[in-house]
């Protein structure tokens, strides 16, 4: 049993939490994720970084508790098998790609656009690439490269129209697409990925979560494509007959984070949820 001392991100309260030895053993390369949930050691809920010598190293903080509607992919493809540790280590991972590093990139790919990833280690590359490949596949198509710092420096001219991150720094903003307090469905989305303990199912649940938000923005897009062009499908509608046909509740931020998706990836506007108040479909 070890000992680990948390202090929240949020209002520096501090306290100390045992973490079993069982945990601390699995703790190889990566980072144990230790969520911290309301009471334990203030009125606040984030999650604390852990590395194997029990030394907080980041703390990730999501702004409140986001309804993501709870549905199993409808796709036949649903994955269930994750890749061997020597395609991608989820360790590696973890340790590598900070938590408001990938909900920025996540919006990125959301949004359509190609994505440029600062990285230091060579060895990284890899692991990496078959992460995103792996947890896009059959959803959202995305562009991206890993590169070194040396090599943008060089070349900073050449990826002026992309979204460059290194570590939690966002160097290029192309079309101001990254506003930080519009992060809230991404960062859950890596909140449930990061908390999760049994490594393989973490990125099997972000993958799902990915293929949810894609199934759904590219049903919406169907739907407001193929309608009558009489009539006027928005938002308030179209969250109506979504929450019919699947028997779930779809918050308005959910619903809005869809729309944004709709509008920038499949490049077709809707009302919006507060422009829409009449009508169903």
């Amino acid at each position: 049993m070890g000992s680990v001392e948390i202090r929240c991100p949020t209002c520096g309260k501090k306290g100390n939490l045992e973490v079993a030895e069982e945990f601390i053993k699995n703790i190889s390369r990566g980072l144990l994720a230790i969520n911290i949930a309301n009471k334990t050691v203030c009125d606040h809920s984030f999650i604390a970084y852990v590395d194997k010598n029990l030394t907080v190293r980041d703390y990730f903080v999501v702004d409140f508790q986001v309804q993501i509607p709870e549905i199993t992919p409808s796709k036949s493809y649903e994955e269930k098998i994750v890749p061997e540790k020597d395609i991608v280590d989820v360790d590696l991972i973890k340790l590598n790609i900070s938590a408001l590093q990938l909900s920025c990139v996540l919006k990125s790919f959301f949004s359509k656009q190609k994505v440029v990833i600062i990285l230091g280690q060579l060895f990284l590359y890899a692991h990496i690439q078959n992460f995103f490949n792996y947890i896009f596949r059959n959803s959202f198509q995305i562009d991206f490269n890993l590169i070194s710092n040396e090599k943008y420096q060089k070349n900073k001219k050449e990826f002026a129209n992309c979204m460059v991150f290194r570590e939690n720094e966002i160097l290029v903003n192309n079309k101001k697409i990254i506003n930080s307090k519009k992060l809230d469905i991404e960062k859950e989305i890596v909140y449930k990925f990061l908390s999760e303990r049994e490594l393989g199912f973490s990125y099997l649940k972000l993958k799902n979560e990915i293929q949810k938000a894609y199934d759904f923005s590219k049903l919406i897009f169907d739907l407001i494509t193929t309608k009558n062009k009489e009539e006027k499908p928005n938002a308030l509608k179209i969250r109506s007959f979504l929450e019919e046909a699947y028997k779930i509740k779809i918050s308005p931020l959910y619903m809005n984070f869809l729309i944004e998706i709709v509008k920038y990836y499949f490049g077709s506007s809707i009302p919006s949820l507060s422009e829409s108040l009449f009508g169903i479909l």
